[in-house]
């Protein structure tokens, strides 16, 4: 079918012309499209100036776009997640919303997985034809879109909120994970454990790759080797944690102290210990990361690293705003800042001396 079929079959401003169509009559991608759609600079004149033909000629309307002037709009950001409900969702969520309604930005929020590249483009490209000016992404979600855009940076600004390490083509938002677990550790040594395991996140997700670089940091620092046998790798799950630790356990009677990649998983490791017949922390000492509302809720509390989500996705927010508004005005605005939160270790009764 021609063009001059699908202007007839559509009519002149129909909603019903989507984008893709538009992209196959210019023959250029959709994203390219939306970025003329949304004023990008990224597109030439002449090939900007062609599109913008092919706009009119099938009638498209964009549905959010056609309605404010560029600039004036109130930013629209993305967010997208897994669709996990844990504490540090529910935090990045909050602070999105707190942040947003301060700052007058728009925000959607989408869902995403972690094991489908291409519906991840699919995602985006689809919350960027609606009018998205830039996204956020808390970890799991930024690394993965790290890697599936790893040819081709992403076109609109992005901000990943706390990733272990910084990642390429993005601003982040975190704490030093790798320093605060070395510390973490390092006051386990301090109490004389020689023998501390590790149960470790998935290492899809740098925060878990930060953690576990930082336990081996330490041991090392202190003339201890890491043993590959001390780490037992698991996701974050009480369930699959409460499996995790009973193979540590079982393989490595003689551990002191377990650092938990999380509040979660430490969680399980007590429970399994109690199951066990293991005091806990006369005999065991467990330590765990985030500060989560189960660090205070177990018995006993968990000793943990404190890093605060909501306040750091409230500065992400603040750091997309401000780079989509640049975007509109003086097309530059990509954000490679990363931006280093303070943290600090909570002490509850979950550690003692090594016995």
């Amino acid at each position: 079918m021609d063009n001059q079929d699908t202007t007839r079959r559509r009519g002149r401003g129909s909603q019903k012309v989507t984008i893709k169509e538009v992209a196959d009559a210019a023959g250029v991608s959709m994203m390219t499209v939306s970025n003329v759609i949304h004023d990008r600079a990224n597109v030439g004149t002449e090939l900007r100036a062609y599109v913008q033909s092919k706009i009119q000629e099938l009638g498209y309307t964009p549905n959010r776009a056609a309605q404010q002037l560029a600039g004036v709009a109130r930013p629209h950001v993305g967010l997208i997640y897994t669709g996990v409900t844990n504490p540090f969702i529910a935090s990045v969520i909050v602070g999105t919303m707190k942040a947003a309604s301060r700052l007058q930005v728009d925000v959607s929020v989408e869902l995403a997985k972690l094991d489908d590249p291409k519906a991840l483009r699919n995602t985006m490209l689809r919350m960027e034809e609606t009018g998205i000016d830039g996204f956020l992404l808390p970890s799991p979600i930024a690394e993965f879109v790290g890697s599936t855009f790893k040819k081709k940076a992403l076109d609109v600004p992005a901000v990943a909120i706390a990733p272990g390490f910084p990642i390429q083509g993005m601003a982040s938002v975190r704490a030093d994970e790798r320093k605060a677990s070395l510390e973490l550790v390092s006051m386990l040594v301090e109490l004389g454990h020689r023998k501390i395991g590790h149960l470790a996140g998935p290492e899809s997700q740098s925060g878990s790759m930060a953690r576990l670089q930082g336990y081996k940091d330490a041991l090392t620092e202190h003339g201890l080797e890491p043993r590959p046998e001390w780490v037992v790798p698991t996701v974050f799950n009480f369930q699959e944690g409460v499996k995790a630790a009973e193979r540590l356990l079982a393989q490595e009677p003689g551990l002191t102290a377990i650092f938990a990649a999380n509040d979660t998983l430490a969680a399980s490791v007590l429970a399994v210990a109690h199951n066990r017949g293991i005091n806990v922390p006369d005999q065991l000492s467990v330590v765990g990361y985030d500060d989560s509302p189960v660090a205070e809720q177990a018995w006993p509390g968990l000793t943990t690293i404190h890093q605060d989500a909501l306040e750091m996705t409230e500065r992400a927010v603040e750091l997309l705003a401000d780079a989509v508004r640049r975007w509109k005005t003086n097309r530059d605005g990509h954000v490679n800042q990363d931006v280093v939160f303070p943290y600090r270790m909570v002490t509850r009764g979950s550690v003692a001396k090594a016995p």
